[in-house]
């Protein structure tokens, strides 16, 4: 009987208190609110020296990388720190059957950084000599984004001497089009009207660069690519290359990303995730032809590697998460957050201090953050917690951002003290 009471009144009192309350099932108690030394408890700590990962955060790599079919890595851009994890987690997602490696660069970009990086011991000058060839005005204006950095090189030829396949998902690069209009010169080597082709390259490389040099200019405002398709010069050069089986497609995954960077007022991001989402299942269908159950390694900017609705879109994140339970398999999404960060100008800064609006929200989990250490938080845990009954979200707008965190993410990655990774060309 007095068990009986002991129930009915934990039930009146929560009726009393909130409607919303969910009593933990297991233990009978009341669920505690999310706060800062709760969310500890699903943290783990851990360095890198070497090339070696060390601390309580190694178990929690070993085992989600274990478990899952799809890790996908959702990074900070252009980070010295994130290089250094993927360096780092490459030869253990290589022990545990991980053969293929997606980036957020196009898929025949993908296959000029393996060109670039064969053989492996040449990677670093191979690309640093690619880059200061057709590096832009800008310095964001590289053929590739993404391999830009000493850093950058390194995981690369990591990945490569792991034998990882290299899966280029995106559109081709802003600042790709003049390496792309001497690729394509290669495959004309036995035309018969090759001369005539190289002297219409040369021309179609000057136009290219009339238009990148007043797409710099801040005061004129074009259409880069219309500007470059709609020249007579330039259609007569990609026409030779429409007819030729193993260009043809270059030329249509050219003129698609054009027109993805071409429409992004209107919407063309959609068209960007969508194409994305295509080349990932293509790769992943090829692949299934040697193996039963492809798994694999996923590094993009962390709006594509939610589960979730993000920028009105379904992205990478929810493709592999749809996958694997279509597989019986797991896929896990990892987002990635600075807290204290070497500006270009060498000073340090605390985002939750600069960018409080968006982090003060967020304040109980990025105040686990440490200049000296990584630190790698699981939002799957917190997430059973509040099915459970266990843990409840605040009340108050925090609720909404936590929410959309949790929900989209299975864990929180905030990264030591960071800086933008050293260029291998002097200002790039």
């Amino acid at each position: 009987m007095k068990s009986i009471i002991y129930i009915l009144s934990i039930i009146f009192l929560i009726s009393c208190n909130h409607k919303e309350t969910v009593i933990n099932k297991e233990t009978l108690e009341l669920p505690i609110q999310l706060s800062e030394a709760y969310i500890s408890q699903k943290a783990a700590y851990f360095t890198i020296n070497n090339g070696t990962i060390k601390g309580d955060g190694l178990n929690v790599w070993k085992e989600l990388i274990t478990q899952s079919q799809f890790v996908a890595l959702g990074e900070r851009h252009d980070s010295e720190a994130t290089s250094q994890l993927v360096d780092a987690i490459l030869p253990i997602l290589d022990t545990t059957g991980y053969h293929h490696f997606a980036i957020e660069v196009g898929p025949h970009s993908a296959k000029k950084l393996k060109q670039l990086s064969t053989p492996i011991e040449d990677t670093e000058k191979n690309l640093t000599e690619f880059i200061a060839k057709y590096a832009g005005n800008e310095s964001y204006s590289i053929p590739i984004p993404f391999f830009r950095a000493i850093s950058d090189a390194k995981f690369l030829k990591t990945a490569r001497s792991h034998h990882m396949n290299l899966w280029g998902l995106d559109q081709e690069y802003y600042s790709s089009s003049e390496y792309f209009m001497d690729e394509l010169l290669v495959y004309a080597t036995d035309h018969p009207k090759y001369e005539e082709i190289k002297m219409t390259h040369q021309k179609v490389k000057a136009i290219i660069k009339k238009w990148s040099d007043i797409d710099d200019d801040e005061s004129r405002e074009i259409d880069l690519f219309e500007e470059i398709q709609k020249d007579t010069t330039v259609q007569s050069y990609l026409s030779h290359f429409r007819k030729m089986e193993n260009t043809r497609e270059i030329i249509n995954d050219l003129e698609i990303s054009w027109d993805i960077y071409s429409r992004w007022r209107d919407d063309s991001h959609a068209d960007r995730i969508s194409y994305m989402r295509t080349n990932f299942m293509n790769a992943y269908t090829k692949a299934l032809e040697k193996e039963s159950e492809p798994k694999v390694l996923l590094k993009f900017g962390s709006l594509h590697t939610s589960k979730i609705l993000t920028g009105n879109c379904y992205d990478l994140g929810d493709l592999v998460t749809q996958l694997a339970l279509k597989n019986g398999t797991q896929a896990t999404t990892i987002n990635s957050w600075n807290r204290y960060y070497i500006d270009d100008d060498g000073t340090e800064i605390d985002y939750l201090e600069k960018y409080s609006n968006y982090y003060n929200r967020l304040q109980s989990f990025m105040s686990l953050a440490k200049k000296d250490q990584w630190v790698i938080i699981n939002l799957k845990s917190i997430r059973d917690d509040i099915i459970n009954g266990k843990v409840i979200l605040p009340k108050n707008g925090d609720y909404h951002r936590i929410k959309a965190l949790i929900d989209g993410y299975d864990y929180q990655l905030i990264l030591p003290l960071d800086q933008k990774s050293k260029g291998l060309v002097e200002n790039y």
